[in-house]
C-alpha cells in the first residue's frame, strides 16, 4: 500500500568536483557531454528545489505527487497541508523539517533559479548548455563583486561551506587560465572580506 504521507524530495546542490573538472576540460577544449548533461540537470534540479521549498514557506505548498498548490495559513507546525486532488498529506512541521538547514530557500534570489529553469529547454546543444552554466555560476560570483549579500545563490546551488564554495569560485574566475584584470580580483578580494565579515567568518 502506497505511503501517502511521504516526505518529499529534495534535488542535492551540485558537486564543486564535478563543476571544476568540467571548466577543466573545456580549457582545454574538451566537451565532455556526459559530464555537462550531469551538471546541467543537477543545476536544473536543484532550482526547481529552491524555488519549491522558497513557495512553500510563503504559503504555497506543491504536492509532490500530483502538483496541486496547497495553501498554507500561518506557522503551526500541527497544520495538516492536505491535497484536494490525491490522498498526499503531512503536518507543516514535517515539510518544514524536510529542508531545514538544507539550503534550499531562495531568499531574494529567486528570479535567478527562475531564469535558469526558463533558459534550460532552449539549451540544446553542449555549448548551449556551457554558456547557461556559466551564467549561473556568474551569478553566483557578481553578487560578491558587486557588494550584495548573494549567499543564496552560491550556496544554494554548489555543494560544501561558504568558504569552499568561494574558494571554487574565485579559482573559476581568477585561476591560472582566467583573463580577469589584476584590478577586477582586488576588487573581488575586498568585497569578498566585506561579505565575510557580514557572515561572521574569517577574511582570507
Amino acid at each position: 500500500m502506497k505511503n501517502h504521507k511521504c516526505l518529499p524530495k529534495w534535488s542535492p546542490r551540485v558537486r564543486r568536483d564535478k563543476i571544476k573538472h568540467m571548466y577543466q576540460l573545456d580549457a582545454q577544449g574538451i566537451l565532455d557531454e556526459e559530464l555537462i548533461n550531469q551538471v546541467a540537470y543537477a543545476f536544473y534540479a536543484r532550482c526547481k528545489s529552491v524555488l519549491t521549498v522558497t513557495k512553500a514557506s510563503r504559503g504555497r505548498v506543491e504536492c509532490p505527487e500530483c502538483g496541486n498548490i496547497i495553501p498554507r495559513r500561518g506557522h503551526d507546525k500541527e497544520q495538516l497541508l492536505k491535497c484536494d486532488n490525491c490522498p498526499w498529506h503531512i503536518t507543516w512541521g514535517e515539510y518544514f523539517k524536510s529542508y531545514h538547514r538544507k539550503q534550499l530557500h531562495g531568499g531574494g534570489a529567486v528570479d535567478v533559479f527562475e531564469d535558469y529553469i526558463k533558459r534550460f529547454p532552449a539549451a540544446k546543444t553542449l555549448q548551449d548548455k556551457m554558456i547557461l552554466m556559466d551564467w549561473i555560476i556568474h551569478e553566483c560570483h557578481k553578487g560578491l563583486i558587486e557588494g550584495e549579500c548573494n549567499r543564496p545563490v552560491a550556496v544554494n546551488l554548489i555543494s560544501g561551506n561558504m568558504t569552499q564554495v568561494i574558494e571554487l569560485l574565485e579559482e573559476l574566475a581568477y585561476g591560472s587560465d582566467s583573463i580577469s584584470s589584476e584590478e577586477l580580483h582586488n576588487t573581488w578580494c575586498v568585497r569578498l572580506n566585506e561579505a565575510m565579515r557580514r557572515w561572521g567568518m574569517r577574511s582570507k
